[in-house]
């Protein structure tokens, strides 16, 4: 009888122990679901930032490209008039 009255009290204070357990985690749970709430939008934010950086990204490539070209032809030009003026002079 001793032995069941024990085991009775030792699941008594597991009972009451994994209660105030259970209050702690419902207190804290709230909290820890606004944290995970707010770091999914900056996710978000970055995400559409990123997006958005890619693409003025890829347009100053594309400018980058077409004055490189430009360039070319403008020494390729210079080039050419550099070459007719030397024939002018001999």
């Amino acid at each position: 009888m001793l032995k069941k009255d024990e085991n009775i009290n030792c699941l008594q204070i597991d009972f009451e122990e994994s209660t105030k357990q259970l209050t702690i985690m419902k207190g804290i749970l709230p909290k820890v679901f606004g944290e995970r709430d707010m770091l999914w939008e900056r996710v978000k934010q970055c995400s559409e930032e990123n997006m958005l950086l890619s693409a003025e990204d890829n347009i100053l490539k594309k400018k980058i490209e077409a004055l490189e070209e430009d360039l070319l032809l403008k020494e390729g030009q210079i080039t050419i008039l550099k070459d007719s003026l030397g024939n002018k002079l001999f």
